[in-house]
């Protein structure tokens, strides 16, 4: 599974000094110059001596990206599009060597470092003091045993929702998407900063959190988009799967890696109608129980454990079969703390150019067909849809996103 990450430059951005910063900072973190070699039944990373692919493209469109085959390439790939007054950079991530939060860091550190050359500075060394140990605890979670089985409901509750849970596509799937080359496919919207503070003023007028009432809208989404495209009359149970981040003071310095897990969010067809109220209402408290019981620290280490008893865990894992509905991202708000020049309207401007938009879109698997990440940037809330195009077409696509959308103005106009 790979995820992109688009940036967006307006005015002047010499892409020759800025590949030169994103070749610096590739060099900070040992996981995106790395490659998966199997030494008999096992599979170790071995950094490699491969360089990471850049295709460049003039004109408004970066070139078509291609699955990264991660046993015999680094798992980080690099499309440009350049046009008068426009840059378009598009970097693409292997979800084994990174996650959201640490593609994030490695832009920014690529923002900063790009600022400092552009100027005519020599750019400092692994400024944020990046440390390679630390990959040896990026996948632990903390726990003991004696932690675990005291807490055995909890930490068998969210695993048995994995392994035996059978939530629903959101339409039948007909097609793998590991057959795909063309595979990458996404739409977006951003909401102005009126729209964002009203949003936000509502969730806290609520009670509850911002995530709370994106997940209740999403939720929303899913039942009216079910009921405009798939003639059904059953009451099918829908799962939104939700990263969470495993960093702790302990992981401050770790390099880009993948340390997170995952926490699932199920309802029903009917649920997703009605009282939204309601709705709104038991995912908040499903939230607040996931935090009181860290919820988060139990999946990895419940697994791992079920696995060593009973095995047989990885070929069940490998089923082609829905595990989640739909995905969602919460990157929060990216990139305030820089040292780079904001401007009025809150957007980076380095050297010559400015930032103006970014698009975080997440990885997809077979079942999940729309994966959503959200982020805040200049004071704006942005979405990006991803999908299997070939489950879902286009117009499949715009319109969940546009019913989201107008979930999302209902809630914060009111």
């Amino acid at each position: 599974m790979d995820s992109f990450r688009q940036l967006l430059f307006s005015g002047h951005l010499d892409i020759d000094v800025f590949l030169q910063s994103i070749a610096a900072v590739v060099r900070w973190n040992p996981m995106l110059r790395s490659i998966i070699k199997q030494i008999g039944e096992q599979y170790i990373w071995e950094e490699t001596e491969i360089p990471f692919l850049i295709q460049r493209n003039r004109g408004t469109d970066c070139p078509i990206p291609k699955r990264i085959q991660i046993q015999s390439e680094p798992g980080f790939k690099v499309y440009t599009a350049e046009a008068e007054g426009q840059t378009r950079v598009l970097l693409q991530f292997h979800h084994s060597v990174s996650d959201g939060i640490g593609e994030m860091e490695f832009i920014g550190d690529v923002l900063t470092d790009y600022n400092v050359r552009i100027t005519g500075q020599t750019p400092p060394a692994n400024p944020r003091g990046l440390d390679p140990a630390l990959l040896t605890i990026r996948g632990k979670s903390g726990l003991t045993l004696k932690s675990y089985f005291k807490n055995f409901f909890h930490t068998t509750f969210t695993t048995r929702q994995l392994l035996f849970g059978n939530p629903s596509p959101l339409m039948p799937c007909t097609a793998a998407l590991e057959t795909l080359d063309r595979y990458y496919a996404f739409c977006s919207h951003e909401l102005t900063q009126e729209e964002t503070r009203q949003y936000v003023a509502s969730a806290k007028s609520s009670g509850v959190t911002v995530n709370d009432l994106l997940l209740r809208d999403l939720f929303l989404t899913i039942g009216t988009w079910r009921h405009r495209w798939v003639n059904q009359r059953t009451n099918p149970m829908f799962r939104v799967a939700v990263p969470m981040n495993l960093r702790s003071e302990a992981h401050r310095n770790i390099p880009a890696s993948n340390t997170v897990t995952m926490l699932f969010l199920d309802r029903y067809l009917n649920q997703c109608y009605g009282n939204s109220e309601k709705l709104l209402r038991g995912i908040h408290r499903e939230m607040e129980w996931i935090k009181r019981t860290e919820q988060k620290h139990y999946l990895l280490t419940s697994l791992q454990v079920q696995d060593s008893l009973w095995g047989g865990l990885a070929s069940a894992l490998r089923k082609p079969q829905c595990r989640s509905t739909v995905a969602f991202s919460n990157l929060g708000r990216v990139w305030e703390t820089l040292p780079l020049l904001h401007r009025e309207d809150g957007r980076l401007k380095v050297g010559e150019a400015v930032l103006e938009s970014a698009d975080a879109a997440p990885p997809i698997r077979f079942g999940t067909l729309i994966s959503f990440s959200i982020l805040t940037y200049a004071s704006r809330i942005r979405f990006i849809l991803r999908y299997d195009p070939l489950n879902l077409n286009e117009e499949h696509a715009n319109d969940f996103l546009q019913r989201f959308v107008t979930a999302l103005q209902k809630s914060g106009g009111r």
